[in-house]
């Protein structure tokens, strides 16, 4: 899934007029440049993370998480800009980790990565459940 398309898609679920969603998304701050500059790029797993966390703050108005939740995330602190983001979605449920053992626990949210464009539907699907106060507690496995 591209950039644009993923703002497309949750343009689409939330009910928003698409017509000029970059330079509104901007203005809002849930959006920045680089996202429609590089709209035809594959969207990767920390920038999915980054425009759900930023839209869950400056359009939700949901407040943020203490972060030490999420620190079993091995990889969490790989990209410090977006370690916030990241925890805020995986301690919500929105996005989950990736456990890279077979045996044992060793979770990874793999930043550079890329979902199919069904994991990436059911994550704006879970962005658009949380409210004030809420969290998502859903099983990550079936999504």
């Amino acid at each position: 899934m591209t950039t644009e398309a993923f703002v497309k898609e949750l343009c689409i679920k939330a009910e928003m007029e698409q017509e000029g969603i970059f330079a509104r998304g901007r203005e809002e701050g849930w959006l920045e440049a680089e996202d429609e500059v590089f709209k035809d790029r594959s969207i990767t797993r920390k920038n999915v993370a980054r425009i759900c966390h930023m839209y869950l703050r400056k359009v939700m108005n949901v407040a943020d998480l203490d972060m030490n939740g999420a620190n079993k995330l091995k990889d969490l602190y790989d990209c410090r800009t977006c370690a916030n983001h990241i925890a805020q979605v995986y301690m919500r449920g929105i996005m989950d980790a990736k456990n890279i053992r077979r045996e044992g626990e060793f979770l990874w949210f793999d930043l550079d990565g890329e979902d199919d464009d069904a994991y990436n539907s059911a994550v704006i699907d879970r962005l658009l459940l949380v409210h004030i106060g809420d969290h998502v507690h859903q099983d990550m496995s079936g999504s």
